[in-house]
């Protein structure tokens, strides 16, 4: 059996994951039915150093994984941690190919060159964004200019470097959305742009049918970080005067903000915040909604929950930025709104209360599109066949 090595930064054991933990973790329980898997990933709060969970064996490394600049010049923790780990495994193991989920496995793909006799395998990097586009969700963000100017430097090395290495040096590049994949060739003015591919994210979409009869106010729902950078302040601005109901499933730094908000204005009734969900209970709440509100103000590779929510036939609303246009399209399975426009933002939610049969009409293409486009199997099978492409 061909073996496999993962480097990630964060996984579904930590304390903090979203989509791309998730949707990782799903892609290699499958994969690892016809490979051996093994994840190397920074120990951060957990206790254990290996769990095999399955046919997947973890190994969390005690080192700390930091971008910032000066962290790449003096080879930080991560770096020096895992580059000597990754080599002592690798003599008895003999990995056929190395998975690098973004930039996880820079260290190793730098070094490749440099210790060729040990490192025979091939590499995959599987890119959910860009240099540009985090730094641009900065700007969107409007952060203090302080702040902005602190992370200028990284920024800057990241894409006139580290980007480019890692991409560069990597045998094949799977991109989640078209936007990355263009957006990735142009940072890294990469020549050839045949070992790009696009591999939408995939969710699985069970058997199901959505009765559209509307019963009640039109209830809305959020999936993901609470966070300033995913809109959350603007849908709550948006909805003030609005007959809805807003399901907000996530957790993030502005919980408690937000709790002291709705106490303090009485919308126990309207705005119901879920907390972090299992995706088997989230499931619940895609089917009780008519609508996913998600105005993101991060300029997103490819974001899972819009994904999901398409398979029950569920109308999007979100930012017309990233990966965001790739799943929607405007006024077929949802809206495509400007960025921090609130009153567009209102508009679009009220459409759906002045014209309930457009949920449905939205809803339906929505399923269709989740399921010629964004299944878990037609993701799954691309993956499989550019893995034994690169390792046949």
């Amino acid at each position: 059996m061909k073996k496999i090595a993962v480097i990630i930064k964060n996984t579904t054991y930590h304390k903090y994951f979203g989509g791309l933990e998730t949707h990782t973790k799903n892609l290699l329980e499958s994969l690892s039915e016809d490979y051996e898997i093994t994840v190397f990933s920074p120990k951060r709060e957990l206790k254990n150093f290996e769990i095999k969970d399955g046919n997947i064996k973890y190994y969390f490394l005690d080192a700390k994984y930091k971008t910032s600049f000066w962290a790449d010049l003096f080879k930080s923790n991560w770096y020096q941690t895992l580059l000597g780990f990754f080599r002592e495994i690798n003599k008895n193991e003999n990995f056929d190919l190395v998975i690098s989920i973004s930039s996880a496995g820079y260290p190793i793909i730098l070094n490749k060159k440099k210790l060729k006799d040990e490192f025979k395998f091939k590499i995959l990097t599987i890119s959910h964004g860009t240099a540009g586009s985090e730094f641009q969700s900065l700007i969107n963000e409007k952060i203090s200019l302080p702040r902005l100017l602190l992370n200028f430097p990284y920024v800057f090395y990241n894409i006139l470097f580290k980007q480019r290495s890692f991409i560069l040096g990597s045998d094949m590049v799977v991109c989640v959305s078209d936007y990355v994949k263009n957006e990735l060739i142009k940072e890294t003015g990469a020549k050839n742009i045949n070992k790009f591919l696009t591999i939408f994210n995939g969710s699985r979409h069970e058997e199901y049918i959505k009765d559209f009869e509307k019963n009640g106010k039109l209830v809305l729902l959020f999936a993901g970080r609470v966070e300033k950078s995913k809109g959350v302040w603007e849908i709550i601005q948006s909805i003030s005067d609005l007959d809805v109901v807003l399901k907000i499933a996530g957790d993030g730094s502005l919980i408690e903000e937000l709790k002291k908000y709705i106490q303090e204005n009485k919308l126990e009734e309207k705005i119901l915040l879920l907390g972090k969900l299992k995706y088997s209970d989230l499931v619940n709440f895609y089917k009780e909604a008519d609508l996913l509100v998600s105005p993101s103000l991060r300029v997103e590779g490819f974001p899972m929950s819009i994904v999901e929510a398409m398979g029950y036939y569920l109308p999007i609303i979100t930012t017309n930025i990233g990966g965001n246009k790739d799943a929607v399209v405007d006024s077929k399975n949802g809206f495509l709104i400007s960025m921090g426009d609130v009153t567009e933002l209102k508009d679009k939610i009220n459409y759906f209360n002045k014209y309930p049969e457009k949920i449905k009409e939205f809803g339906l293409n929505s399923r269709n599109f989740a399921l010629q486009k964004y299944s878990f199997d037609v993701m799954l099978n691309k993956y499989q066949k550019i893995i034994n492409d690169l390792i046949k």
